[in-house]
């Protein structure tokens, strides 16, 4: 698969929001590992294998519930308000985003933050509170609650060492737990739709 930007633009127009998502995000097609690091597809397949042996060893999520998104795995930016950046473009290093679907975690991560409810993290409840309820949870907004933090640091932080060790990614890498696969789709299909209607209009 070639990941270009004419390809993408096309198919965000003839492609279902479904058929767009299941052939850039959910299949093992990766850019980051095959155009980035200029691997072979074969190649690019195993390091993508690689990363979720690593989550699943480090922090207990299943094989297969690990997914590269965003512009690592595209090439290219699908937020509506980012006019498709191209990885690494600009100024600002971009950042490798991962999506963990694991029910378990995510009741786990959210029993943690109702337990440690404190005032002083009133802003960050109000952005936790609106993804919950689309079934998610942003890894920086969680890490910003202190109580919470080393919880979660004390298993990533080995990953992502190893991350770095055997898979040569330099990149930051953020982290978002879904808490169904169902969740994860209704997110990104979401997402495609207003891009759809910036992008077509």
């Amino acid at each position: 698969m070639e990941f270009l930007l004419e390809n993408i633009k096309n198919d965000i127009e003839e492609l279902s929001e479904k058929e767009f998502l299941i052939k850039y995000l959910l299949k093992s097609n990766n850019w980051y590992f095959s155009e980035y690091q200029n691997q072979s597809e074969h190649h690019a397949i195993q390091q993508m294998e690689t990363l979720k042996e690593i989550l699943n060893k480090n922090i207990g999520v299943a094989f297969h519930n690990v997914l590269m998104v965003g512009s690592g795995k595209t090439g290219y930016s699908l937020a509506p308000n980012k006019d498709f950046k191209k990885f690494d473009e600009g100024d600002d290093n971009s950042d490798i985003d991962i999506a963990i679907i694991s029910s378990k975690l995510f009741e786990f991560v959210w029993e943690k933050i109702r337990i440690e409810y404190s005032i002083k993290y009133t802003s960050q409840y109000k952005q936790i509170a609106s993804s919950i309820f689309r079934g998610f949870i942003n890894e920086h907004n969680f890490t910003s609650i202190d109580e919470v933090r080393p919880m979660w640091n004390e298993q990533i932080d080995k990953a992502n060492k190893e991350i770095q060790k055997k898979l040569s990614i330099y990149h930051p890498v953020n982290y978002r737990i879904y808490r169904s696969w169902e969740d994860l789709e209704l997110y990104h299909i979401n997402g495609l739709r207003k891009l759809k209607k910036i992008f077509i209009n």
